[in-house]
């Protein structure tokens, strides 16, 4: 059986998950792509409320277990009430954790405020709730340590960066976050292993979505990214949902952070060249 028929008969009914930042891009597709193969989806939003609404409507009652407010730039103890929510709504049976929500902060380091405000809001709201949430979510797995013939109990994917590899001028505190959300999603993965949680991350690409979705409608903005691309195109929200799924379903990936990019960090970042001539044998 091929990977995408696999992934099209993969089934998560009976499973409830949280996918945060789901109120629109790629959290929301996530969401929808997780409900699609039969489970129910609690939605976490920030800022946009509407947005998170209309998205609960849409998938009703059954599938959406209900939409919920939290700013990860707030207090610990917020995000512990958050999640303590979060299982009053699965009935304390959360299986899936989407780390999904993030910010992306683009400015020189050195026009940041005196007391790195910019740097310390992208740190809490992508690496320190992704890491809080995760712990608050093993804690319902961690009261007795499961034999070695027990498959998996939970499962945490939390969507990482191209940026955390490689990136650019500007972006240092997105990169910086992303980078070591790689790193702790490795870390994650050998700690909680002994109680069958499996954490792996999706690192997207060129991705558009609601906020750029205007640029990338100007074809010669489109052309320059797809220049750096093997695939010559951007990608799309759903072709990054659906490699959740596999990380979902196979028990014995933990630890991975696979790449969803169209190939382009595949290549070095030099000038495109010509073919050179095919050698041939004299």
């Amino acid at each position: 059986m091929s990977l995408l028929s696999t992934v099209a008969a993969f089934s998560l009914q009976g499973k409830k998950a949280l996918v945060t930042g789901s109120s629109g891009g790629i959290g929301k597709g996530i969401a929808q792509t997780l409900v699609d193969r039969g489970a129910q989806v609690v939605i976490h939003y920030n800022e946009r409320k509407a947005e998170a609404m209309e998205f609960q409507q849409q998938l009703g009652k059954k599938k959406c277990l209900g939409a919920i407010h939290c700013d990860f730039r707030d207090p610990t103890s917020k995000l512990v009430r958050f999640m303590e929510q979060v299982n009053e709504l699965c009935g304390g049976e959360l299986d899936i954790l989407v780390n999904n929500a993030g910010v992306i902060t683009k400015l020189a380091l050195e026009d940041d405020t005196d007391d790195l405000s910019f740097w310390h809001d992208t740190m809490a709201v992508n690496l320190h709730a992704p890491n809080l949430l995760s712990k608050v979510f093993v804690n319902r797995f961690s009261t007795s340590l499961m034999s070695s013939d027990v498959t998996t109990r939970g499962v945490i994917i939390n969507v990482s960066s191209i940026h955390g590899e490689r990136s650019n001028e500007y972006m240092g505190a997105y990169a910086a976050s992303k980078a070591a959300l790689d790193s702790l999603t490795r870390t994650m993965a050998i700690e909680y292993a002994p109680y069958r949680v499996r954490v792996n991350a999706i690192s997207p690409g060129v991705v558009p979505v609601e906020r750029s979705q205007a640029a990338f409608s100007d074809p010669i903005i489109m052309g320059q990214w797809c220049d750096r691309l093997a695939l010559q195109r951007v990608g799309t929200v759903q072709e990054v949902a659906e490699a959740c799924i596999p990380l979902i379903e196979n028990d014995w990936i933990t630890g991975s952070i696979w790449q969803v990019d169209g190939g382009m960090m595949a290549r070095a970042n030099m000038p495109l060249r010509d073919r050179p001539p095919a050698l041939r044998p004299e």
